[in-house]
């Protein structure tokens, strides 16, 4: 399943957390801060210049509640 997610930019990462993310804070900062769906607190820690690894991403869509279906 980690084979079929692609590689994305920070700003592609902002825009997948606003668009599943109910609060989110940090935004350009090493350190983002959000709610999912359900109401739980998240933290993704990434450096805005480096690109996000299918493998993170995958944590992190976890950590959102988003299946890879939905992304």
């Amino acid at each position: 399943m980690i084979a079929s997610l692609p590689e994305i930019t920070y700003k592609e990462l902002i825009a997948l957390l606003k668009s599943f993310g109910l609060i989110l804070r940090g935004e350009g900062s090493p350190v983002i801060v959000g709610r999912n769906r359900k109401g739980m607190s998240f933290t993704v820690h990434h450096h805005p210049g480096k690109r996000v690894r299918p493998q993170k991403l995958a944590k992190i869509l976890k950590h959102i509640g988003v299946s890879h279906k939905e992304f």
